[in-house]
């Protein structure tokens, strides 16, 4: 008889070969993906997370708009939106950060780092710009050549970045510029020469 308990006779002292690679696919949780993955990886699931999150906002702003609406149901349903919102978005975030510490040849346990105010944007910088192992690690083989869509996209995610700080910034002075102007306005108007 044979014994259940005993250790398994695989050979488990093979590495993978310098030059092997595999197709990397955007909704998976094991393996590596380099820098431009990465980042278009993580733009295309944060882009189709807010697209659905849109829709189910906008269902339940029609149901609110009903001549005599259900808040509790309204209110439950927000939540669980909510909370169905941040967990995909926290899975996906993660999911990217541990297959991008795979391709450095770290666990995927250094992730933890990313919920850690401050030193998760220095740790978002290193994932950013650390260039993975050359070929095979323990964590399988190297991802093959970026597509154009995958180049396309990282490069999108800083522009989509710094895009979005300039508004932020551009977008109140342009308010308090027109109200300046507005104010100037009104007291040319009320006090004539």
């Amino acid at each position: 008889m044979e014994n259940l308990y005993s250790a398994p006779q695989a050979d488990l002292s093979q590495e993978p070969t310098k030059d092997e690679t595999y197709e990397p696919q955007i909704f998976s949780f094991s393996g590596r993906i380099g820098r431009l993955r990465y980042l278009a990886y993580h733009l295309a699931a944060t882009i189709l997370i807010y697209m659905v999150a849109g829709i189910a906002t906008a269902i339940v702003s029609a149901l609110s708009m009903d001549s005599t609406p259900n808040f509790g149901l309204i209110g439950v349903l927000s939540i669980i939106g909510f909370v169905v919102f941040i967990g995909t978005m926290f899975t996906a975030t993660f999911t990217y950060v541990k297959r991008r510490l795979n391709d450095l040849d770290q666990s995927g346990w250094w992730g933890i780092m990313m919920i850690i105010p401050f030193l998760n944007f220095f740790f978002g910088l290193y994932l950013v710009f650390a260039p993975g192992t050359k070929g095979g690690n323990s964590y399988g083989p190297a991802p093959c050549k970026n597509s154009a869509g995958v180049i396309i996209g990282g490069l999108m995610f800083p522009l989509i970045f710094v895009v979005g700080i300039l508004a932020a910034v551009a977008l109140p002075a342009y308010k308090d510029y027109k109200d300046r102007a507005k104010a100037a306005e009104a007291r040319t108007v009320v006090a004539p020469d």
